[in-house]
């Protein structure tokens, strides 16, 4: 069985070992131990409400019970932007006309803008290669959307997720060489290194914050621009089937692109329900993915469920894994 949980002290030596394997560009998850260890207590913080609002982050890790084993991580931040400036490039278009010369031109422009402040975002997803197979991946991407779905009020209603942009098979991204490696004077791995371990005031100390013309930059950059990487499409996809939608908002260090959706629109949002546990024993029906609703120890499985008039009734195992008993209630999605 596969339980997905929030991120305890002790896993801190897995969890770095997740994200060394994760690689360069995963900003949320940086293979640095004493960043790890702030990650970790953040998010304990916030689980048992002792954090303060602007800087609630919530981490979950995904373990296999049947090896004890850690094999996968994913996170929320309640609200991006409120302690450290939140940046992104807008694509806009500006037309321009001479009925003098009869000339008419538009143009496609880079804004660097701070429109997503206070704005939730998902990211910190990661699986094992071993584990990205039936559905498994899936399951712990949307495991996020319940907790969007039981505590709402600890969210935007603006969420986010940013995909990874285009990379060279040397790790190199040509937006960010094109672009911003003009202004930071050091290659693309060490800055996306110091955003992810230092945050990202170093972009407003040294991008100018003037309108870029796309078409001054290398046709290699122009075609990277909202492109995801490849390794990064499923996940991508998985954000399109819950409704999120590409609004022209771009990473400014690889042009990635930005995905946006409303938190009550959110597909698993909308269709997960919450009911009673009125027992634990041999339940056939639904397959489901099945929360507890406690913030301080919010769990996921994926188990069968049996449903009638009084409530849900989950096998002892499940049970056991989520910290739950009849009487407690709990939150499902049919999958």
């Amino acid at each position: 069985m596969m339980l997905v949980r929030p991120v305890a002290v002790s896993d801190h030596a897995e969890l770095l070992a997740l994200a060394r394997e994760a690689g360069i560009g995963m900003t949320s998850l940086p293979p640095d131990p004493d960043v790890l260890e702030r990650k970790i207590a953040r998010s304990v913080a916030a689980c048992a409400g002792e954090c303060e609002e602007e800087n609630e982050a919530f981490l979950f890790v995904m373990k296999d019970t049947e090896t004890g084993k850690l094999v996968g991580t994913t996170g929320i931040v309640a609200h991006v932007g409120i302690k450290h400036p939140f940046y992104s490039y807008k694509l806009s278009t500006i037309v321009q006309a001479c009925e003098g010369l009869d000339v008419y031109s538009h143009h496609h422009v880079l804004h660097m803008v701070n429109d997503y402040t206070h704005a939730t975002e998902i990211g910190s997803l990661f699986l094992l290669a071993p584990y990205r197979r039936d559905g498994i991946g899936s399951f712990l991407s949307r495991c996020r959307y319940l907790m969007l779905a039981e505590f709402p009020d600890l969210f935007s209603e603006v969420v986010i997720s940013e995909i990874r942009g285009v990379q060279d098979e040397a790790g190199e991204s040509p937006f960010y060489k094109n672009l911003a490696q003009h202004f930071f004077k050091m290659e693309f791995k060490r800055a996306d290194f110091i955003h992810a371990t230092k945050g990202g005031q170093f972009i407003s100390d040294l991008m100018p914050r003037y309108p870029v013309y796309v078409n001054l930059l290398d046709k290699k950059a122009q075609q990277t621009i909202g492109v995801p990487l490849a390794a990064s499409l499923p996940a991508m996809s998985l954000l399109e089937k819950e409704g999120f939608r590409y609004q022209g908002y771009i990473d400014v260090f690889d042009a990635g692109p930005t995905m946006q959706a409303e938190r009550s629109g959110i597909r698993t949002v909308r269709k997960s329900k919450r009911a009673e546990l009125t027992e634990t024993g041999d339940a056939t029906g639904m397959k489901c993915m099945v929360s507890s609703t406690k913030r301080e120890d919010f769990r996921i499985v994926f188990t069968e469920i049996g449903v009638n008039k009084s409530g849900l009734t989950i096998c002892a195992e499940a049970a056991r894994e989520l910290g739950v008993s009849p009487g407690d209630y709990l939150r499902y999605l049919p999958v």
